[in-house]
């Protein structure tokens, strides 16, 4: 059995049974006592005798001693090399400076964490780190309130997204000056495997952009990602849910943009062929026509569209 006393107090703080720290490092048994006491292992010091150990010892011994460190002072160089270990997925260099400690939480001169720079990159192994440093998973940039998931929605880093998701990141946080959301950017961007992730982990599907209410649906419609459309709509998406400010649907806009697969299959799937925008009051055929886009006018000629 071991016991871990609070070097200040001498009060017990936690006892782990042997078979609990069997060959267990010192950095093992620092993840464990984290998750007992709720504070990041990086901010636990354990001695023996009033010597410090170090993370690579394994234990032979009954009782240690914590000491609950308090997070270094801000330091710009210091900073600057954990943006560049989350940058370049170092996880070595990362552990080294959070070791210190070092917060996890400050903003650079871009308004960058250091977890949304690792999301950023898809530097999954500095994502962990980062979290395991009690990294806060909602703070946005300032200039625009984009989070760590969002942006690693955006670039299509699925395990990153996993992970955030899995240690209960907002799935629907928007972007402050826009209100997009981590389904949003990744429908966009035609990030498929997020998508179905993000959907299928809960996230609103409807959930449209406060400046003018284009959901994930339109926005896929207007770029052509016909996978992530269908996706969607089998998905139970809302197929006419249009723009707040004119009122053109998903249809609407793929007919506009020119995008005839997801036409076709807007149509096959039941969607309003005459639906008008609320601004002009125009059709999807009636656009398709003003574009040239005669290929999808004699698709919705055909089938019925007036």
């Amino acid at each position: 059995m071991l016991e871990v006393l609070s070097a200040v107090t001498g009060e017990s703080i936690a006892v782990f049974e042997d078979e609990e720290i069997a060959d267990a490092s010192v950095k093992a048994l620092k993840q464990r006592l984290a998750r007992k006491i709720g504070l990041p292992r990086f901010r636990l010091q354990l001695l023996q005798d009033s010597y410090p150990l170090d993370d690579d010892q394994t234990f032979a011994m009954q009782v240690v001693q914590l000491v609950i460190l308090e997070f270094l002072p801000p330091d710009t160089e210091q900073d600057q090399g954990i943006m560049v270990a989350c940058e370049e997925n170092d996880d070595t260099l990362l552990e080294q400076q959070l070791n210190k400690p070092r917060s996890p939480n400050f903003q650079d001169a871009n308004q960058i964490t250091p977890l949304y720079a690792a999301a950023s990159r898809g530097s999954l192994k500095c994502v962990l780190l980062l979290l395991e440093a009690g990294a806060n998973k909602d703070q946005g940039r300032t200039e625009n309130g984009a989070t760590p998931l969002f942006i690693a929605a955006q670039n299509g880093h699925l395990e990153v997204v996993r992970l955030l998701v899995e240690s209960a990141a907002n799935r629907d946080q928007g972007r402050t000056n826009d209100g997009a959301t981590p389904l949003f950017i990744a429908a966009q961007n035609g990030r498929h495997r997020v998508v179905r992730f993000l959907v299928e982990s809960g996230a609103n599907m409807d959930q449209g952009l406060t400046i003018y209410g284009a959901t994930p649906l339109f926005i896929a419609a207007a770029f052509g990602h016909l996978e992530v459309v269908r996706f969607l709509v089998e998905s139970g998406a809302d197929k006419e849910q249009a723009r707040t400010d004119n009122g053109s649907t998903p249809l609407f806009i793929a007919a506009q943009q020119g995008q005839f697969e997801v036409v076709r299959f807007l149509v096959e799937s039941g969607a309003s062929k005459d639906q008008c925008t609320t601004d002009d009051g125009e059709t999807p055929l009636g656009i398709a026509a003003q574009n040239g886009e005669f290929e999808i006018v004699r698709f919705l000629v055909e089938s019925g569209a007036n």
